[in-house]
């Protein structure tokens, strides 16, 4: 399954994700999203997102 993960990247960005390997998605408040990361399995596709002025997709991962 496809996910899209938001993170503003003076935050976290897609470059500390590759640089770090893995990671705790924490600080999630919304139930809806909170689901979905519950919902994610080892092997799913990830599309990074970055919020505020960069407004793109920048990366994926698994």
């Amino acid at each position: 399954m496809d996910y899209l993960l938001k993170t503003e990247p003076s935050e976290y960005s897609f470059a500390d994700l590759q640089r770090e390997q893995t990671t705790n998605w924490d600080g999630v408040s919304n139930p809806v999203a909170l689901k979905h990361l519950r919902e994610m399995k080892p092997g799913d596709r990830l599309v990074i997102y970055h919020t505020g002025e960069e407004k793109s997709a920048v990366g994926t991962a698994s």
